[in-house]
């Protein structure tokens, strides 16, 4: 693959013959059409297939959450997706080849500069998950107004649930989870984001519940 400057028709989009043309992140590029092999897979090839197609399984519906997430952080041309994929990738799937689970505990849905909250536990009151956290807040990187979000993660259903109503100076949470998911198993995260919303954060696993 190669990046090309445009020339006096502008840059070039498509399929020629051999070559593909594309734009990505303002850069253009020329490429040409795979190979096709004969030959079979190997199981190392397998195996990273099949790795890589549990990553957007659980991590495409939250793509905007996991931009955010790690907006803040050094990525070069990586997009805040892109590089949670890669965490998951190395971190978060356990056991071997075809009999691949996650390690939810291991998930990151966020990395940046922000404080984490001190002291974060959480648990369940009836259907609903209560957030409690200490008050330790400083000039640099806790501030009493930044935004907590708490993501769940419905590993019965398969969904997200996704709150954003609460401040770091609130020191509690109620994430109502409501009706309609009894004996589901949850997972749960929780960050932080700054008011203007240029840090966060490095999320917090905040364990497994099953609902009654």
């Amino acid at each position: 693959m190669a990046t090309y400057s445009k020339g006096a028709n502008g840059a070039f989009s498509g399929k020629v013959g051999s070559v593909i043309g594309s734009n990505w992140r303002r850069i253009d590029y020329l490429k040409g059409l795979p190979k096709k092999s004969s030959k079979p897979s190997t199981q190392p090839q397998l195996a990273q297939r099949s790795k890589f197609a549990l990553a957007p399984l659980y991590l495409s519906p939250i793509k905007d959450i996991l931009n955010i997430g790690f907006k803040d952080k050094h990525l070069s041309k990586l997009t805040g997706y892109n590089a949670a994929v890669k965490v998951f990738l190395n971190q978060a799937i356990v056991g071997d080849y075809p009999d691949y689970t996650v390690d939810f505990s291991q998930v990151v849905l966020s990395k940046g500069s922000l404080s984490v909250f001190h002291g974060l536990n959480a648990g369940l009151q009836g259907a609903d998950l209560v957030l409690n956290w200490q008050s330790i807040l400083n000039r640099y990187s806790a501030f009493t107004d930044d935004l907590l979000t708490v993501v769940l993660f419905n590993d019965t259903k398969k969904m997200y649930l996704v709150y954003e109503e609460a401040q770091r100076g609130a020191l509690t949470y109620t994430a109502a989870i409501g009706a309609g998911f009894t004996g589901d198993v949850f997972h749960g995260w929780a960050f932080a984001v700054k008011r203007d919303a240029t840090s966060v954060s490095g999320s917090q696993y905040l364990g497994t519940f099953t609902i009654p």
